[in-house]
């Protein structure tokens, strides 16, 4: 049996969004939804009081966003393992805090889609994304 490439040359890796996206998108999202958590009385509560662009929780999103889509894997060198329904456990999230989490988090989609020129696709495949893992999330009737 030959190989479909000689020794120590590796096939090319498949594109990723990450790649057609690009960081600076996912640095808009994630900064995006949280700007707009900050205003939002039906979550606010749930969240740290810094929630500017350079904060913790900025850096998360972004970090872990970046990583689920293609990029480089910094937050779970950083944190770990994601364990994203466990580490959101101490929140009483039902489906009104998750429908105010997806409406801003749509919304900074749709501003981070529109200002990097996201294709159809990608904007479908993140969206989609946020739906799911937000319905995921709920943890309280």
């Amino acid at each position: 049996m030959f190989a479909a490439y000689p020794r120590g040359v590796q096939p090319p890796r498949p594109e990723t969004p990450f790649d057609r996206l690009g960081e600076a998108f996912f640095a808009e999202l994630a900064a995006g939804l949280y700007a707009g958590i900050a205003s939002d009385a039906r979550i606010r509560a749930m969240f740290p009081q810094d929630l500017g662009p350079q904060s913790p929780s900025v850096a998360d999103m972004r970090e872990f966003l970046v990583q689920y889509f293609g990029g480089p894997a910094h937050y779970s060198e950083r944190k770990g393992h994601p364990r994203l329904r466990a580490r959101h456990m101490r929140f009483p999230i039902d489906q009104a805090a998750r429908d105010a989490w997806l409406e801003n988090a749509l919304a900074a989609l749709d501003r981070a889609a529109a200002a990097h020129g996201a294709g159809a696709d990608d904007h479908a495949l993140v969206r989609r994304y946020l739906v799911e893992v937000s319905q995921f999330m709920i943890n309280h009737a």
